[in-house]
């Protein structure tokens, strides 16, 4: 979660506005409505080298061999959004939808790319319908509560980790993100405890540092987040952080919402 202030965009907090979204968003369509073999094989090999422009020229080859297929549609809005083309992304996933509407997994993708484009309430009214349909699913739980968190809804968000922990109590996703709401919502000697913990994952990467890093300052402990982002950062761009974490710990101590601080 995190973001940029009046100032601008910082480097590290560009990336970890989308930390919790894409601990939670690995894994494709899923939806198993066929596409067309060939393009869709090569479409995900893209996708999952990171290639997002190459992925969309395919899948819309796919769409356009198989024009009543949904899963080319879904990839289109997977790879718009990989590409940060989130209103282009959001009309393909809306067109899956209503070819099969309802779906968990349409919705989810849907829901993750209206999170990616700043849509947080859209994003939950989806997750809240998917829920329905698939309980059950981790991934719809841990969207649901980053879709709640940046609606600064931090107690809600946190009975959501924490209802998918019950099930999976070790899943890294939930815990990462559980720990970066109990941050935002004041709680940071709790939420350090778990991203510390978490750093130390083979798991881990610089967004779960990032996380730690900005739950450290919101607990005024400069020197640790200091110390944490620069494992990743160059000395400029941990200066310009730390000064955003305490833009932030400013609001936090007036009592003003943070969780969607874009």
């Amino acid at each position: 979660m995190g973001a940029t202030s009046a100032r601008g965009r910082s480097p590290l907090l560009a990336a970890l506005a989308a930390a919790t979204f894409l601990t939670a968003c690995s894994g494709g369509p899923g939806t198993g409505i066929g596409g067309s073999g060939s393009s869709m094989s090569l479409a995900e090999k893209a996708m999952s080298a990171g290639d997002y422009g190459t992925a969309a020229n395919l899948y819309q080859q796919a769409f356009d061999a198989n024009p009543r297929s949904v899963d080319p549609l879904v990839g289109l809005g997977r790879s718009y959004t990989g590409l940060g083309q989130f209103s282009r992304a959001e009309q393909a996933l809306l067109e899956a939808n209503l070819r099969k509407p309802r779906n968990p997994e349409i919705l989810l993708e849907l829901s993750r790319t209206q999170l990616a484009g700043g849509k947080p309430q859209a994003a939950l009214t989806n997750l809240e319908v998917a829920s329905k349909r698939a309980p059950r699913n981790i991934q719809i739980t841990t969207a649901r509560g980053i879709a709640l968190d940046r609606l600064s809804r931090h107690k809600e968000a946190q009975a959501v980790y924490r209802e998918g922990l019950a099930r999976n109590p070790t899943d890294f996703a939930l815990l990462s993100n559980l720990g970066l709401s109990l941050g935002l919502s004041g709680q940071t000697d709790e939420g350090i405890r778990i991203l510390s913990e978490l750093s130390r994952d083979n798991a881990s990467s610089a967004r779960t540092r990032g996380n730690l890093a900005l739950v450290y300052g919101l607990a005024g402990k400069d020197r640790e987040a200091a110390a944490t982002l620069s494992r990743d950062l160059s000395p400029q761009q941990v200066q310009s952080n730390l000064a955003y974490y305490r833009e932030l710990r400013a609001l936090l101590r007036q009592g003003k919402p943070i969780g969607n601080v874009q």
